[in-house]
Formats: structure tokens, sequence, C-alpha cells
């Protein structure tokens, strides 16, 4: 269990919300302490926030405007 939340967390901090949420199971069920999801849910959140740009939401916004 150990290696494989090991790369979860990996993902997660990488921005994938599939692979934190997969972590936050792991906390849930004691494979993940406590300080690991934590730290894990700060670089989640620092990508997300490095992602964020008008740019990219000018452009979903004209996807969304498309479909």
């Amino acid at each position: 269990y150990h290696r494989a939340y090991k790369h979860f967390m990996l993902s997660a901090r990488a921005g994938c919300k599939e692979s934190l949420d997969t972590v936050k199971k792991g906390y849930m069920h004691g494979h993940v302490t406590k300080d690991e999801y934590a730290n894990t849910l700060r670089e989640y959140q620092k990508s997300q926030d490095e992602m964020k740009s008008d740019a990219r939401v000018k452009a979903l916004a004209m996807l969304n405007l498309l479909r």
C-alpha cells in the first residue's frame, strides 16, 4: 500500500484530482499519515493556483459557448 500511495501522492501534487481523492481515502483508512495528506493537499492547491490564468478562463468560456 505504501508504495502505491506514494505514487498517488506524487500525481496529486502535480494536480490530478482523482489521485488526491485516492490519497484522501488512504488517509481515512489509515494508509496515509496526517502529515502526508496535509502536504499533498497543500501541493495540490499550489499546483492548481499555478495553472490558473486569464487566458485559460477565456478559452474555457469560448469552449462552453461552442457546445
